[in-house]
């Protein structure tokens, strides 16, 4: 089938598409002593270890420029501290340092919310203030970072751990000095813990000053994306109910906030419950322009998350009333126009609070990242008002030589002669968290002297601000992939899906004549994310040790539309699985990997999947779940508020649908399973319990297949802790190497895996 077009690969010479073959012919001028030597499986050297992968790394996100001075503050992830996150400045002399105190304090601060269990929207800032939450008590905290070192945290919402509240994505509410935020409650008033089903969430409003927390909106089950508009006139939000997700159904909503500071009535601006005939959409990302007279939002109405803005009631003294401005919002939303209509994303599923694929210039316009089928990885992009008497809007793709984007790119705005963010042009400054198939993730950072020279960057013009690790990939070690649509079935008709194949590379080896690599699918979680199109170590990790990789982008993943994303909804477990298995079955019949060494593993949603391709299937010889489904109707009885409801879409409502959730779940087939598994857990895990993996662990081990199960100490949903990820990591290829008889070992410093009935050599 035909291969989507790489952006990186446009930019390659002839040589760097050499050097990401597996098997690179070498140039007879080049010395033999240097030339790659033959090895088999289990015998190629790497020098990237899990240490390399792990040591002195982050994970960067939420970039910020603070307009006043230039100041720029992001958050940190740091693996070697437990998985603390930090809040760390950068000051325009280029001086590092974290805002959050050290972990030796007393106090142990780690800026984390929990709501939604997946969190995000951690901090705010305000002026010369930054206002977070802290992991341990969910409350909210204030920092001053106007003097020379940022003050100690001081406690904002007093009383709030009390009550079981939690608090994230927050909008500033300047002329009444308060934080706008979500909120979820999870005790009642005694102080006994909900039950999940009814966990509180609502929108309220925080007085810094006292702290005390005021309900906005409470009458839907789910809200995000709190925005107070720059006037302080108005507040819009993203609400939703069950059944739904985030990007299932969703509903923006827009209200006058009054004169004490209470929601008037709210009116529907786009998304589910509009007029009869009108298609369900998910919307997200509401965003008002600096004079508050438009809103911008994502629409994926067409079937293509768009960008959209609708017009903003004009202030009149004979409109005042609430029927009034009703009126005039739900006439602005019928006329609100699409931007640039196209069939890419500029969204996402929102499984985190206050994430972002845009945002709005001083002059309207938008700078933003979307996804193209056609092309490997994001687009950063340039949208521009019509000029006077035109009609389209102008689309310029800026060029960094990044293929991934994790957050929105943040923008300083600065007018010609002022050191004051404002509009009518000047200087841009634009940083964003990014990387490539080859670089690692990084806070960047570009300057332009106006909007047209920004439309004119190079990668030459990108300053590296932080990289996610201070350890440089060696050279010849990197498998860049190639981006293969392949083909599948799809409700009983020919169809395609989507992968990234990473060969092996490693300059010190290649395979012996006539030997094909093994293979390695991962299945990735959600089940609606997407084959990350950036340089992964964990990935590098098994690429420069021999395997080929399979990133597969199954029916149900985002970038590729709303229809393809929907191709999941009530076919989870069979739409995945035959996806996942046809990937490894085209793979072989390619002559690209060695058939009878095909190996899957996911997380989460992908360890659903990865346990039914075992359960369900015969293509793959070995599998590895890291804190996966085993049980569909376990998982509805045991998780959060937030996922509560999930499977009503992907497999189908309880209890009509018993006999579907029993039919999809590995746990429940034991027969079908033949190859052997590895599970790796955490034991905190409130979204997956760990339940799960021992429950199908126990049944693997009854069957009398090689199993093997890694409960990991203090870890949640995902692995923070260095020795953690260390652990799943080698743990995994060590199992491989164990099932598959190749040379495997687990580092000295790592605890030792047991394997059950593992056949003793003869």
């Amino acid at each position: 089938m035909g291969n989507r077009e790489s952006k990186q690969a446009k930019q390659s010479t002839a040589a760097a598409a050499e050097a990401s073959a597996g098997t690179a012919s070498l140039s007879p001028a080049l010395d033999p002593s240097n030339a790659p030597r033959e090895a088999a499986l289990g015998e190629w050297e790497s020098p990237i270890t899990s240490t390399f992968i792990t040591e002195k790394a982050v994970k960067l996100s939420d970039p910020y420029l603070r307009a006043s001075d230039g100041v720029m503050i992001w958050l940190e992830s740091r693996s070697n501290e437990g998985g603390r996150q930090v809040l760390v400045m950068r000051s325009p002399d280029g001086t590092v340092r974290d805002i959050t105190p050290p972990a030796t304090t007393a106090d142990g601060f780690n800026v984390r919310t929990t709501v939604y269990e997946y969190g995000g929207g951690e901090y705010c800032i305000v002026g010369d203030t930054v206002y977070f939450t802290n992991f341990r008590d969910q409350a909210l905290y204030a920092q001053d970072l106007g003097a020379a070192e940022p003050s100690a945290p001081r406690l904002v919402t007093h009383g709030s751990e009390e009550r079981g509240e939690r608090f994230a994505d927050g909008s500033w509410d300047e002329s009444r000095r308060r934080l706008v935020m979500v909120s979820e409650v999870h005790k009642d008033g005694s102080g006994a813990e909900l039950p999940p089903g009814k966990v509180i969430n609502r929108l309220v409003a925080v007085d810094v000053s006292s702290g005390q927390v005021t309900q906005l909106v409470s009458d839907a089950e789910f809200y995000s994306y709190p925005s107070v508009s720059p006037n302080g006139r108005w507040l819009a939000w993203m609400q939703w109910d069950f059944p739904n997700m985030p990007w299932d159904r969703t509903t923006l909503m827009v209200a006058p906030i009054q004169e004490d500071g209470s929601v008037g009535q709210a009116t529907r601006i786009a998304g589910a419950g509009g007029a009869a005939g009108e298609p369900a959409s998910a919307v997200q990302q509401p965003m008002w322009s600096a004079d508050s007279s438009f809103l911008y939002f994502v629409d994926d109405k067409s079937g293509w998350w768009n960008l959209y803005r609708c017009q903003a009631p004009v202030t009149s003294t004979t409109c005042t009333a609430e029927s009034c401005t009703s009126t005039a919002w739900a006439n602005g939303a019928a006329a609100a126009e699409a931007l640039a209509p196209m069939e890419a994303e500029w969204g996402f599923p929102s499984w985190n609070l206050d994430r972002r694929s845009y945002q709005v210039l001083s002059d309207g316009s938008v700078i933003g990242v979307f996804t193209d089928p056609r092309v490997a990885g994001h687009t950063l992009a340039l949208l521009q008002p019509p000029t006077a008497g035109g009609s389209q809007w102008k689309l310029t793709q800026l060029n960094l030589g990044m293929t991934h984007y994790s957050g929105p790119p943040f923008v300083l705005q600065v007018q010609a002669g002022s050191s004051n963010s404002g509009g009518g042009g000047g200087s841009l400054t634009v940083v964003a968290v990014a990387a490539s198939f080859s670089t690692a993730s990084a806070i960047v950072q570009v300057t332009a002297a106006s909007l047209e020279a920004l439309a004119s960057v190079t990668p030459a013009d990108l300053q590296v601000i932080k990289s996610s690790s201070t350890t440089q990939f060696p050279d010849g070690y990197i498998s860049i992939p190639e981006s293969i649509e392949f083909p599948t079935v799809f409700d009983g008709q020919p169809s395609t899906a989507y992968m990234l194949y990473y060969p092996p590379k490693n300059k010190d080896f290649i395979y012996p004549q006539g030997t094909l690599p093994p293979l390695l699918v991962k299945s990735h979680g959600g089940p609606t994310s997407f084959a990350l199109p950036a340089l992964s170590p964990l990935l590098q990790y098994w690429t420069s040790r021999g395997f080929a990789i399979a990133d597969v982008d199954y029916g149900g993943s985002t970038g590729y539309g709303t229809a393809y994303r929907n191709r999941l909804n009530g076919r989870w477990g069979e739409v995945d699985v035959q996806d996942c298995s046809a990937a490894a079955e085209w793979l072989a019949s390619a002559g690209k990997v060695d058939p009878q060494r095909r190996c899957i593993s996911g997380s989460s949603a992908g360890g659903y999947t990865t346990l039914a391709c075992l359960a369900f299937r015969k293509t793959f010889s070995s599998g590895a779940s890291l804190y996966g489904v085993a049980d569909l109707k376990l998982l509805t009885d045991h998780t959060h508020k937030f996922e509560s409801r999930y499977l009503d879409n992907l497999v189908g409502p309880l209890p009509d649908a018993a006999a579907v959730y029993d039919g999809r779940s590995p746990l429940k087939h034991p027969e079908g399973f033949s190859a052997p598994v590895i599970f790796f857990q955490g034991d905190q895990d409130k979204i997956v319990p760990p339940e799960q993996a021992v429950a199908m662990y126990n049944t693997i081990k009854a069957k009398g297949l090689p199993t093997a199960l890694i409960m990991l100490a203090g870890e949640q949903h995902g692995f923070r802790q260095t020795t953690s990820i260390r652990t799943a990591l080698e743990g995994e290829l060590y199992f491989y190497g164990a099932v598959l008889g190749f040379p495997a070992a687990m580092s000295e410093d790592l605890p030792k895996i047991a394997i059950d009935n593992l056949p003793q050599p003869s």
